[in-house]
């Protein structure tokens, strides 16, 4: 994200013949951008407190503060692409995960998958399939979920629409997941094929509000920046990898312009207009 600041000191809206005079301690303060993940460190100069109630906060200063926070990522396939893949390798390990818990929290037989093997297990669990199957509560009703709306939030948050990241997420629920990794152990579920598209992306474009406020909080949750990050990797773990591995997501063009005081008149008393323009992209 680059901002860019323009500041025109000398824009006088007051007539005056004296010259204006300004004292050496002239209050202001300034915050520099948020680039990045990284805020760079505020710069503080002298204060003079006399003249602070009169140079008070502008809209742009509120937009300069807080808005340049933004969340509204440009469509971005390439992003999309390269999410996929870790959904891919995740998969793997989640296979890994999900074989080495006991039988009677997966219902898988490994006995009898070990015996025939996984091509012709897949092969017949596809053919037998979908049934209503006997999982637990917490693997259909909130890992199944959870799934879905990560997949959604693969889509959203590499810019595409809420329509296009549904579709999305219904594909890699059903064809990738449901009738791929997961027909190697056991028979394809309906609620599986319904509850991980349907539920999952409604929680997702939840996921993606709330990570756009997180974010515009400077990504902390109660105060706290280690906890907003966990909140946003739970939320979006594989476009969260990817700016941990130095892809940043794109931000669609903002541009926030006021006139706001940059002087101060000490003769008349009035602060000196000045026209600053900001571009979020």
């Amino acid at each position: 994200m680059t901002i860019i600041i323009f500041g025109i000191n000398d824009f006088k809206l007051i007539a005056q013949k004296d010259s204006v005079q300004l004292k050496k301690n002239f209050y202001y303060q300034t915050k520099p951008l948020k680039l990045e993940n990284n805020l760079l460190p505020t710069n503080l100069m002298q204060v003079n407190h006399n003249i602070y109630p009169i140079l008070q906060p502008t809209q742009f200063t509120k937009d300069y503060n807080f808005k340049y926070l933004t969340y509204d990522p440009v469509r971005d396939p390439r992003r999309l692409v390269y999410n996929t893949g870790l959904c891919f390798g995740a998969s793997l390990l989640d296979f890994a995960f999900l074989w080495s818990l006991p039988e009677n929290s997966t219902q898988w037989d490994k006995e009898k998958i070990q015996k025939e093997g996984l091509i012709k297990q897949w092969s017949n669990n596809l053919n037998a399939g979908p049934v209503w199957d006997e999982d637990g509560f917490f693997f259909n009703w909130v890992t199944h979920p959870w799934a879905g709306a990560v997949y959604y939030m693969n889509a959203r948050g590499s810019g595409f629409k809420r329509w296009e990241s549904f579709v999305y997420s219904t594909l890699m629920s059903t064809l990738f997941w449901e009738f791929g990794v997961e027909s190697f152990i056991e028979i394809p579920s309906w609620q599986d094929l319904i509850v991980t598209p349907i539920i999952g992306s409604f929680i997702g474009e939840v996921f993606f509000i709330w990570k756009g406020k997180i974010i515009r909080n400077e990504r902390n949750v109660l105060n706290s920046y280690i906890l907003g990050r966990i909140t946003l990797f739970v939320m979006d773990p594989f476009n969260e990898l990817l700016d941990m591995f130095g892809y940043k997501t794109k931000n669609k063009k903002q541009i926030y312009s006021s006139i706001v005081p940059v002087s101060y008149d000490y003769h008349s008393k009035k602060p000196i207009l000045g026209i600053q323009v900001a571009f979020h992209f």
